[in-house]
């Protein structure tokens, strides 16, 4: 069991790391896909996995940020 400030310190730690590290990954993976010498689609499809990639990031923000104030504004004190 974990109460709800250990709890929603973890939850910004993942919040944290996720924020610092997706920059960090798509910079690393366009240098990659830069000097792999593949053909052009291939280079565009993964270029739209990487866009992908880091809207669903977004979006998996915005779901943290509505945990962390639901469980911040709730009344319960273990989970």
């Amino acid at each position: 069991m974990m109460r709800k400030e250990e709890l929603l310190i973890a939850l910004r730690e993942v919040l944290n790391a996720e924020e610092k590290s997706i920059p960090i990954y798509m910079q690393h993976l366009e240098s990659a896909v830069f000097w792999a010498g593949w053909d052009e689609a291939t280079v565009k499809r993964i270029k739209e996995s990487f866009r992908y990639l880091a809207q669903e990031s977004i979006r998996h923000k915005g779901i943290l940020l509505e945990l962390i104030g639901k469980i911040r504004r709730g009344s319960r004190d273990a989970f």
